[in-house]
């Protein structure tokens, strides 16, 4: 249950090929119908200054190999201008925000089995939007293997859709593990039928918007 007035903010996660965009769609078209005050966005971008940090951070360039923790940075550069042009705005307007990706993505991807990193990312990101996270979290868990059977199939692939089965069996391993320890997190099973999930989804939405 939300605080009247406030907005609601909720993020979609999970490795490349779960199924996101697909489920996020669905969730719009349900809120759309029931005349939702709603604001659909993404991580990285959202913004313009955002969208060109995104460019360079999924850029399929080879020669563009960052550090970690110049990755790390350049994410939280363009969260920060996407949580105060967009985000804290349509908090505050008491809109519903529906997140491809957020916080949860820095953690699985990058600062993954890393304290240091950790450490890193935390002590900049609580100096950047405090400790402001999402009200609700889905993540659409799924098999490594099928999640690259799915990435294979795209005509227009990022840096890290060239990932291979290692990287995303550890991304899963580190998304399982936030799910355990944060009850905000919705642990989805992303094989189910499309509408069967999408169903899951709108009533956890339904809920959370009581």
């Amino acid at each position: 249950m939300q605080n009247k007035g406030r907005g609601t903010f909720i993020s979609f996660e999970g490795i490349d090929g779960s199924g996101k965009s697909t489920q996020i769609e669905l969730v719009k078209k349900y809120l759309h119908k029931n005349k939702k005050k709603v604001l659909f966005t993404r991580e990285p971008g959202g913004t313009f200054e955002a969208e060109l940090i995104r460019k360079l951070i999924l850029s399929k360039n080879k020669k563009i190999k960052f550090d970690n923790k110049t990755e790390i940075l350049l994410l939280l550069a363009a969260r920060y201008e996407h949580y105060k042009k967009l985000i804290e705005p349509a908090i505050t307007n008491g809109k519903i925000i529906i997140c491809d990706r957020f916080i949860d993505s820095t953690l699985a991807y990058q600062c993954a089995g890393n304290n240091e990193l950790k450490e890193f990312y935390f002590q900049i990101s609580k100096s950047l939007i405090n400790k402001f996270e999402p009200d609700l979290t889905i993540l659409l868990d799924i098999s490594p293997i099928k999640a690259l059977e799915r990435i294979n199939e795209r005509k227009n692939k990022n840096r890290y859709d060239n990932k291979n089965l290692s990287f995303f069996s550890n991304v899963r391993k580190n998304y399982n593990e936030l799910a355990k320890n944060n009850s905000r997190i919705q642990k989805l099973n992303a094989l189910n039928d499309k509408n069967i999930l999408a169903e899951k989804i709108r009533k956890l939405i339904i809920n959370l918007l009581k």
